[in-house]
């Protein structure tokens, strides 16, 4: 009797990864902020969530060298009652050709920005950046692909048909919205480049109206990483709808012990239909709390005519000033 139950208990103890080998992974992020801000006389004060999520990923042996690769995420409005919103899901094909996935997931462009040392947050690359500039963008419908190592560089490409757009879905093609990158190196540990552009093509609806003008959005990424240092620096054009501009964004942070301050800086240049050239620097202090844990507080300063040409400025004309407390915890 003994005998029988070690064997069962050794039968169970490696029967046990097998069935769990392909069982699905919960993964989330809560990030909670107390935010001010301050435009012109105007100033507020607000509890937000700040892209919190969470996400089921896996992936599933189909053959030898071939498995299937999944994710679904979800923003969760943690300070609010409203529905999930979309993040990225995609269900796709992975082996020695690299990966295949189809579904809605980030540009290669966005993928290949430097580290964002302020991410998620109102200081983040996205707040930096122009009211027409296209470089941080999640799509639908998206068929991407990203190759293999190839020597330190990996090579990703995005198609995307504008099939949800006003009488375009009988016309659509997967070139009506391209995005390419390279990547070389790690963000994590020494140096780090890339390269990528955005292509978004000329949409007309059923009477011939042009919905959305073509637009090309390019980006240049470097960042150097070692021994608690992180410095990055990022460069990137749009041309598109009658209007052309510029923006420089760079990030510096230094790890000391459960430390890290930041700073970032950027600026816009436009250069048609406006003319205006803005800036912003941002401040900031992270505290890690624990594994994954972690305590943070920023501060930035728009001038004038950041606050009017900046996302975060909503199209106001006044400097903006702004201070974040948060917490984030990762699961």
């Amino acid at each position: 009797m003994k005998k029988n139950m070690i064997a069962l208990a050794i039968a169970s103890a490696v029967a046990a990864p097998a069935a769990f080998a392909d069982a699905p992974t919960v993964y989330g992020k809560v990030n909670s902020a107390i935010q001010s801000n301050a435009k012109g006389a105007d100033t507020g004060l607000t509890v937000d969530s700040v892209a919190s999520r969470v996400g089921v990923k896996g992936a599933a042996d189909l053959t030898p060298g071939l498995k299937a690769v999944y994710k679904y995420e979800f923003e969760v409005q943690m300070d609010a009652s409203s529905t999930l919103k979309n993040r990225n899901q995609y269900l796709g094909l992975a082996g020695g050709f690299g990966t295949v996935l189809m579904g809605r997931h980030d540009t290669p462009v966005k993928m290949s920005q430097a580290s964002d040392l302020f991410n998620d947050g109102v200081f983040d690359n996205n707040a930096m950046t122009s009211v027409m500039a296209h470089g941080e963008d999640r799509l639908s419908n998206v068929l991407a692909y990203v190759s293999p190592d190839l020597g330190g560089v990996k090579i990703i490409g995005a198609f995307v048909p504008d099939e949800g757009a006003t009488g375009a879905a009988k016309d659509s093609s997967l070139t009506d919205t391209t995005s390419f990158a390279a990547i070389y190196g790690s963000k994590k540990k020494g140096l780090f480049l890339s390269a990528g552009v955005n292509s978004f093509g000329e949409l007309k609806d059923a009477a011939g109206v042009v919905t959305r003008a073509s637009a090309t959005f390019t980006r240049v990424s470097a960042q150097y990483s070692v021994a608690g240092l992180v410095a990055n620096a990022m460069y990137q054009t749009y041309d598109g709808a009658g209007k052309e501009g510029s923006n420089i964004t760079a990030n510096v942070g230094y790890h000391m012990g459960q430390f890290m301050p930041k700073i970032k800086y950027a600026t816009n240049s436009e250069d048609k239909n406006s003319g205006n050239t803005g800036s912003v620097v941002v401040v900031g202090m992270d505290y890690k709390l624990g594994k994954k844990t972690t305590a943070y507080v920023d501060f930035g300063s728009f001038d004038k005519e950041m606050g009017a040409n900046s996302k975060v400025g909503s199209g106001t004309a006044d400097s903006i000033t702004k201070y974040s407390i948060g917490l984030i915890h990762k699961f």
